[in-house]
């Protein structure tokens, strides 16, 4: 059967829209298409940014551009307090150690927020960091000590993005990277055309692997301890309006938090398949 031209155009076009898809991986611990839990957030938090999980189904919280932190009870689904830490500015991501809350500007700014819940005391630090490398993530990690901080951008203008540690017993930003994200093998192996531009960022209680959000084209990558990528999930489903925090109880159960869109904002609670 001989086959005309324009239906062999055809076909190259539709096989070559096929082949541009992206080829995520298949997400086995967590059904990331139906989450266990949904909460819906009040008005004040319309902009929440990062989370932090706290005891007796409670949580600490911000927006991103109030210089608030939230009381949030996930029972109640209420707020129970409301706590000034500093002006209103570009607040990115929030971590937790002890009684000492730590918020991230998104110009690479750390304030340390002593007895956060009943006395609070604001120190600010500056780091190497700048507003063009918008930092978006931070997370406590108790096993070393540190703060690692995710860049959404990266202010040298290269095709790559970081994370950074902070040293707690220092003070001091690590200039040396511990994660680099190549923006090049991603779109090489997954066939993606959106940027990954880090939003969240914490480490699994129970593989210790590190998962990195993107809120930019609605993924989640998961990283090896040393800093290999392993793998890429899919958060393109209704309910991830705008991924930004992310967070791990002991058992392994993932949160992640969402921004308004046209709907409220949200926590979502994925249930650990061991």
């Amino acid at each position: 059967m001989k086959l005309s031209i324009p239906f062999i155009i055809l076909n190259i076009f539709i096989t070559c829209q096929k082949d541009s898809k992206a080829t995520f991986d298949e997400c086995e611990i967590y059904q990331l298409n139906k989450p266990a839990v949904i909460w819906k957030m009040p008005k004040v938090l319309n902009e929440i940014s990062g989370i932090e999980l706290l005891k007796n189904q409670k949580i600490v919280t911000h927006n991103d551009e109030d210089g608030n932190l939230f009381l949030y009870n996930l029972d109640s689904k209420n707020i129970e307090k409301t706590i000034p830490f500093a002006k209103d500015g570009d607040y990115e991501d929030i971590a937790v150690k002890g009684n000492t809350a730590y918020i991230l500007r998104s110009n690479g700014s750390i304030f340390e927020i002593q007895n956060y819940l009943n006395a609070p005391n604001t120190i600010k630090h500056k780091t190497f960091l700048k507003h063009k490398d918008n930092t978006e993530g931070l997370f406590y990690d108790n096993i070393k000590n540190r703060l690692l901080i995710a860049c959404k951008e990266n202010s040298e203008g290269k095709n790559k993005r970081f994370v950074y540690e902070f040293l707690l017993n220092k003070n001091t930003l690590n200039p040396i990277p511990v994660l680099t994200i190549s923006q090049k093998k991603i779109k090489k192996l997954y066939n993606i055309k959106s940027k990954f531009s880090p939003s969240g960022i914490a480490i699994h209680p129970i593989s210790k692997n590190i998962y990195i959000l993107s809120s930019v084209g609605k993924m989640l990558a998961e990283f090896s301890s040393k800093g290999n990528l392993l793998k890429i999930y899919s958060l393109n489903y209704s309910h991830f309006t705008q991924p930004e925090g992310i967070r791990f109880n002991k058992n392994g159960d993932l949160y992640i938090s969402n921004e308004a869109k046209k709907n409220n904002a949200n926590i979502l609670k994925f249930k650990f398949i061991s």
